[in-house]
C-alpha cells in the first residue's frame, strides 16, 4: 500500500504546522508550496540591501500568548529573546503618548493629574457618552473613552486603517484592544512575549525540516494538483479558489516604504501616527531584539490600502456591523465543507484574523482533528 501524499498551499505558520504535525504523526509524504519565492508568509524577515539591517518585510512581528503549550511547541524550533512591547502614538500638539491608553495617556490629553485608577474613572466619566448597548465601534468607543479620544486614537486611525468609518465597524474591532486604568505602559499583557533569536524564517525552516516534507517556493496552486493528493490544505483565499462564485471577500493590505538615514526621536520601536495623513505607523529596526543593526537605521512606515492596490496582498480580513463580508465567506464556507479532500487554513483560507500564537493554536487543532478522523 502506497504512502498518502498531503498537498499543503502556503509555507507561513498556518501550513507548516500542520505539514509537521502530518509528518511526525504517519508514515506519509507532505508537498508544501508557495507562491512566494520565501518561506514564514508575513512573518518572513530580511537584510536590507542598502543598509544591512535586518527586518520583517510585511511589518513587525511580535510573539505573545499565555497559552504554555503554544509557546512550549514553537520552542522546539527556536531559541527565544525576551522582549516587552512597547508603542506609542504621536498626538499633534502634544507630543508621544502611551498606546494602548492608560492613565498616562490620558493625563497627557487633559492636563489633568491622574494618580490612580478611581481618579482615572473619575475623569473619563465626565467625558463619556451614556450608551448602554453599542451597535458598531464608534458608540463603543464614545461610551469608553469619549469624544476626544475616540476621535483621536480610533476614529481616524480606524478610517486609515479599513477605509470605513467607525459606525460601520463591528464593536469586536475594538473590543480586543486593551484599556489600562493604571500606567502599564506594555502593548500586551500575556505570560509569554518574545522574539525567535534567530527570525522567523529560521522557525518556519526548522519545522518544516523534515524527511517527509518537501517544499517548493515560487509555485502558483492550480486545482488540478489535487488529483495527485489524499487531501490538500489549502491557505489561499477562500474566494479565489472557488472563481469568486459567491462575490469578492473585502481585505486590506499595506504599503511599506523603508527609510534609512532618518531620524527617529522615539524611545519605542514603533509609532502610531493619529492624524489625517495617510501613514498608520512607523517602526525603527534598531530598537528591536534580533533586529536592524545595519551602517544606518532603516525606519518603515505603513500605508493601508484595499489589496487590489497592492499587487492582491491580502492581509486583513474586513468585518462590517452588517456582515456583508461575513455572508459571503459563509456560502464559501459551506461549500467547502461538501468536499471531503479539502481543509481551508489560515487568515485567508478561514477569512479571520490571526495573531500568530493563534494560528498556530488554530493549525494544531486542525491538523490532529483531521489526524484522529483518519484513525
Amino acid at each position: 500500500m502506497s504512502k498518502p501524499k498531503f498537498l499543503v498551499v502556503g509555507a507561513g505558520f498556518a501550513g507548516a504546522v500542520i505539514a509537521r504535525e502530518l509528518a511526525d504523526a504517519i508514515d506519509c509524504h507532505v508537498d508544501v508550496i508557495d507562491v512566494r519565492p520565501h518561506l514564514a508568509g508575513n512573518a518572513y524577515e530580511k537584510t536590507c540591501s542598502e543598509t544591512g539591517a535586518k527586518y520583517h518585510v510585511y511589518g513587525p512581528h511580535i510573539f505573545h500568548t499565555n497559552d504554555a503549550r503554544i509557546y512550549d511547541y514553537l520552542s522546539r524550533f527556536t531559541e527565544w529573546l525576551p522582549y516587552k512591547h512597547k508603542v506609542l502614538a504621536s498626538v499633534e500638539g502634544v507630543g508621544d503618548v502611551p498606546l494602548p491608553v492608560n492613565a498616562d495617556t490620558i493625563s497627557l490629553l487633559t492636563g489633568k493629574s491622574i494618580a490612580n485608577a478611581e481618579e482615572l474613572e473619575v475623569v473619563l466619566a465626565e467625558v463619556r457618552v451614556d450608551i448602554p448597548k453599542p451597535e458598531n465601534a464608534w458608540e463603543y468607543a464614545l461610551s469608553y473613552y469619549g469624544e476626544q479620544v475616540s476621535e483621536l486614537f480610533f476614529r481616524r486611525y480606524s478610517w486609515k486603517m479599513w477605509g470605513i468609518d467607525l459606525r460601520d465597524l463591528p464593536v469586536s474591532v475594538l473590543a480586543r484592544i486593551p484599556f489600562r486604568t493604571g500606567t502599564n505602559p506594555y502593548y500586551f499583557d500575556d505570560s509569554f512575549q518574545s522574539m525567535p533569536k534567530a527570525g522567523y524564517t529560521s522557525l518556519i525552516e526548522k519545522m518544516l525540516d523534515h524527511p517527509r516534507i518537501s517544499v517548493s517556493l515560487n509555485v502558483r496552486f492550480s486545482k488540478e494538483m489535487e488529483l495527485g493528493y489524499s487531501h490538500t490544505f489549502c491557505s489561499m483565499p477562500i474566494d479565489e479558489y472557488y472563481g469568486f462564485e459567491f462575490g469578492e471577500l473585502g481585505y486590506r493590505s499595506i504599503v511599506f516604504e523603508h527609510r534609512h538615514g532618518e531620524q527617529f526621536p522615539h524611545e519605542v520601536p514603533t509609532v502610531n501616527f493619529t492624524d489625517t495623513g495617510r501613514y498608520t505607523r512607523k517602526t525603527n529596526w534598531d530598537l528591536y531584539p534580533g533586529l536592524g543593526g545595519g551602517c544606518e537605521a532603516l525606519v518603515t512606515y505603513e500605508t493601508p490600502c484595499d489589496y487590489r492596490e497592492n499587487n492582491m496582498e491580502r492581509y486583513y480580513p474586513v468585518k462590517t456591523t452588517d456582515g456583508r463580508f461575513s455572508k459571503i465567506y459563509e456560502c464559501y464556507r459551506d461549500v467547502s465543507k461538501a468536499n471531503a479532500s479539502i481543509t481551508f487554513i489560515g487568515r485567508c483560507g478561514q477569512y479571520r484574523y490571526f495573531d500568530m500564537h493563534q494560528v498556530v493554536a488554530n493549525s494544531l487543532t486542525i491538523a490532529r482533528r483531521f489526524l484522529l478522523a483518519r484513525g
